[in-house]
């Protein structure tokens, strides 16, 4: 597991502290946990093109990593070569 460091001002932190202490975990697990949120909800939104980000994060690591080529003929056919 990687571990992520920045700085807050004191009151940040101890908002985040009373935060955590009411759901019954460390700052550490609640921090991880707002950020799991947020990172999900923003992967699931569409783009301009009607696919999600994370759709579109597939697609971009496929066309650098993998042997799938096009032409497709629709973003579905594409997704689904990309699953294969």
């Amino acid at each position: 597991m990687a571990t992520i460091s920045f700085k807050a001002d004191d009151l940040l932190k101890k908002k985040l502290e009373k935060l955590a202490q009411k759901k019954g975990i460390n700052t550490s697990a609640y921090i991880k946990l707002i950020l799991t949120e947020k990172i999900n909800g923003e992967l699931i939104m569409t783009t301009e093109n009607g696919l999600t980000v994370e759709e579109e994060l597939n697609i971009l690591y496929s066309d650098e990593n993998d042997k799938v080529s096009g032409p497709f003929k629709t973003a579905k056919s594409a997704m689904q070569a990309l699953k294969k």
